[in-house]
C-alpha cells in the first residue's frame, strides 16, 4: 500500500468510480483508495484506513454530515484533510466549509473536467507536506505533458466527450455543447436539442 490513503463517501456509484480512477491516474494502489456511499460506513472505514484525504459529499440530511464526518474522522486521523461535494451552495455553506479547512466545495452537478481539476490542486496543496504525494504528483505532471498509452486512464462508466465534438442522437447529427456529470451520470446538452441527454444515448461519430 502507498505510503498515502483517501477515502471517498458519495452516494453515487459513478462518481465514486470516477474519483478512485482519478486518484489511480496518479499512480495511487487501488488498496489504498477506499469508497462508500454511507457516512456511517465511511466512519468505520476510516478507523482502519487513517484517510489523509477524505472526499465526502455534504449529506445534508443525513445524521452524520460530511464536515461532521471529517471531523469525527480527525480524531484518529488529524493530519486528513477534507474535499466537498454539495447538491447546492449558499453562503452559510462556504463559511461552514472554510471552518472546515476545506480544500474545495464543489456543487453538483458539475462537469469532469471540474472534479479533476479540483482534484489537481487539492493534490498539489497535498504535496507540500506529503513527499509521497509530491512524487506522485510530479510523475503524473510529466505523463501528462509526454502521454503514453500505458497510463492513460480508462473510464468506461463514464465515456468521454468534450464541447464541439459530433455526436449520433435520434438517428440525427448533433454537436455537443455542453458535458456534465450529474448526480453521478454523464449527461450532454446538444446544440438545438432542448434539456440534456444520457451520454449512453448518443454515439460519437
Amino acid at each position: 500500500m502507498s505510503a498515502v490513503s483517501f477515502l471517498i463517501c458519495d452516494p453515487s456509484p459513478a462518481l465514486q468510480t470516477f474519483s478512485q480512477q482519478l486518484l489511480e491516474a496518479y499512480g495511487f494502489d487501488a488498496a489504498s483508495i477506499k469508497t462508500t456511499g454511507n457516512p456511517q460506513a465511511a466512519a468505520e472505514i476510516a478507523a482502519s484506513l487513517r484517510p489523509d484525504l477524505l472526499l465526502t459529499d455534504w449529506f445534508a440530511k443525513e445524521s452524520l454530515s460530511g464536515i461532521a464526518l471529517h471531523r469525527a474522522i480527525l480524531a484518529s486521523s488529524p493530519g486528513c484533510r477534507l474535499a466537498l461535494l454539495s447538491q447546492t451552495q449558499g453562503p452559510n455553506q462556504m463559511e461552514e466549509a472554510r471552518e472546515a479547512g476545506a480544500l474545495f466545495l464543489l456543487t453538483k452537478p458539475f462537469t469532469a473536467d471540474a472534479l479533476r481539476g479540483e482534484m489537481a490542486k487539492a493534490l498539489d496543496l497535498l504535496a507540500r507536506s506529503h513527499s509521497s504525494i509530491a512524487q506522485r504528483v510530479s510523475a503524473h505532471a510529466l505523463a501528462t505533458v509526454q502521454p503514453r498509452p500505458a497510463v492513460q486512464i480508462q473510464l468506461p462508466r463514464l465515456p468521454q466527450y468534450k464541447p464541439g465534438d459530433r455526436v449520433v442522437y435520434q438517428n440525427r447529427t448533433e454537436s455537443v455543447k455542453n458535458v456534465i456529470l450529474r448526480r453521478g451520470e454523464l449527461v450532454v446538452q446538444l446544440d438545438g436539442v432542448p434539456g440534456m441527454v444520457e451520454a449512453s444515448k448518443i454515439a460519437r461519430l
